[in-house]
């Protein structure tokens, strides 16, 4: 992405586009929200007709002769005295959606001056939802795919009103934006390229990248040795091997303060021999979205140089189904030394994180613990495709990342860790249950994990209804969403 600033209209040079942004008025009328008198005249006409009241997220196109774009855009941001940073976002990833569907790859931009906001904050909404909508997965079409898909999407920005500050917050964003790509990238990608080989490469390839970064990776054998009876069993019926990947991040080296995120790798659930229905299966490549997010969060503090101590665990396998595959009523013993009877092996994702989870208490020395994975089916029910589930034990790291996610737009509510529930994981074979039965069933698979974490500070983010959608929503692309990613640097950044 090229991101440029000028300070006024008057330096813009050529583009396909210009945007010019507009407050909703008294008596159903526009204002201009920046510069109201440059383009008085130019827009007098358009703004007679009554077409165009300044809404939230209205858009009117003006074609024009002798100016630098051949197309003035007319975004409306709704009232002044009513801005929000969502609402930004949501304003301006309507001039992206017009810029992918007319194919426009280059535009200037007026900010808008806005009184109750600060410009830093208002430049970032701006930013992000001009970015994060700029996203096309064309790489699978062979037959219509273009040569180049870049050219299909936006990608240069030109910033008027905007000086050094507000270029480098833009610039930032960028970064963060591109993270969240990679991340949609590897959940969109086929289950048999993104392998958890593939994880494998990807977080290697991070650590290559700066001296920062160190990769670490158990294989198979490693995990037999470590007695990771969890994640061993639930890939007993594939023949992919398993592995847990260690990201280190260290931007901090004189501080012991430590973030360890664990994200939940199934590259592909069939659900075992508790076999999923119908088209149940159709999405599963999009299980390891907890995953893909951990990946794209690493690589975001690498690139804005956070000074931060950040690592990244990933528990990788295919739930497949085989002779070999692992049985409902079986028992298997975990890291912590804790026996669970399989009563659904489809619930998989948990057994998986637990193994990731006592490793990362038990060896990382965390200062915080946060899981993250598309763990239940409940939680989409429960709070739909915009919010994400959050359980914890520690009421200020629960605290600072709701208000994140009111900040950010990754929105996440806080759910309960009711402690009667517990009783439902009871075994007569077992230290414990796998699942306790369909009522309340993304609070018993919090209360599964919170039992291997010990005392740590943890957070355990359900994100099985944001990862992946089935409509394009707000500023999110149909399909892989890469939620969590901005999220979770801003919680770093609050470290």
């Amino acid at each position: 992405m090229n991101l440029s600033a000028v300070s006024s209209l008057k330096m813009r040079k050529n583009a396909e586009l210009l945007v010019i942004p507009f407050w909703k008025g008294k008596k159903r009328s526009a204002e201009m929200a920046n510069d109201p008198n440059s383009f008085k005249e130019l827009l007098a006409s358009p703004l007679a007709t009554g077409d165009f009241h300044g809404n939230e997220g209205e858009l009117l196109i003006h074609y024009v002769s002798g100016q630098s774009e051949p197309r003035i855009a007319l975004l409306g941001l709704g009232l002044e005295e009513g801005i929000t940073s969502e609402k930004l976002r949501k304003a301006y990833a309507q001039v992206t959606k017009l810029c992918l569907s007319k194919e426009i790859v280059d535009i200037n931009l007026l900010l808008p001056q806005c009184k109750l906001m600060a410009k830093e904050d208002l430049v970032r909404a701006v930013v992000d939802g001009l970015l994060l909508v700029n996203y096309t997965f064309h790489t699978l079409k062979q037959a219509t795919r273009k040569a180049n898909d870049a050219s299909s999407t936006l990608n240069k920005i030109v910033l008027i009103g905007a000086g050094a500050p507000e270029l480098e917050i833009a610039k930032k964003c960028a970064i963060l934006c591109e993270s969240v790509n990679m991340v949609r990238d590897l959940v969109n990608g086929n289950a048999d390229d993104v392998t958890p080989q593939h994880l494998i490469a990807v977080a290697l390839g991070l650590a290559k990248t700066t001296k920062q970064i160190k990769t670490t990776v158990f294989d198979k054998k490693r995990l037999e040795k470590e007695k990771m009876g969890l994640l061993l069993a639930v890939n007993r019926g594939s023949h992919r091997d398993p592995a847990l990947i260690i990201v280190e991040y260290r931007g901090n080296s004189k501080s012991s303060d430590h973030t360890i995120l664990v994200g939940k790798g199934i590259t592909f659930d069939t659900g075992g021999l508790n076999l999923k229905a119908g088209t149940g299966m159709n999405d599963m490549k999009s299980d390891m979205g907890g995953a893909a997010t951990v990946l794209g969060v690493i690589h975001a503090a690498a690139e804005l140089g956070l000074k931060v101590n950040v690592t990244g665990v990933i528990a990788a396998t295919e739930n497949s189904i085989d002779a070999k595959s692992y049985k409902p009523g079986d028992v298997y013993t975990g890291y912590a030394g804790k026996s669970v009877e399989i009563s659904d092996t489809d619930a998989e994702g948990r057994l998986v994180l637990a193994d990731a989870i006592a490793y990362s208490a038990a060896k990382l020395k965390p200062s915080r613990i946060i899981d993250i994975a598309t763990l239940t089916g409940a939680i989409e029910v429960a709070l739909g495709n915009d919010i994400s589930g959050l359980f914890s034990n520690n009421d200020a790291l629960a605290d600072s990342l709701i208000r994140l996610g009111y900040e950010t737009g990754e929105k996440v509510w806080r759910m309960p860790l009711h402690e009667d529930y517990r009783d439902s994981l009871k075994s007569d074979f077992a230290d414990m249950k796998s699942t306790g039965g369909r009522p309340g069933s993304a609070i018993k698979a919090a209360l599964f994990l919170q039992d291997f974490v010990g005392q740590v500070p943890w957070v355990h983010l359900d994100i099985a209804g944001t990862a992946f959608i089935g409509e394009a929503r707000r500023y999110f692309p149909k399909h892989a969403t890469g939620v969590g990613v901005r999220l979770l640097v801003a919680l770093l950044e609050s470290f």
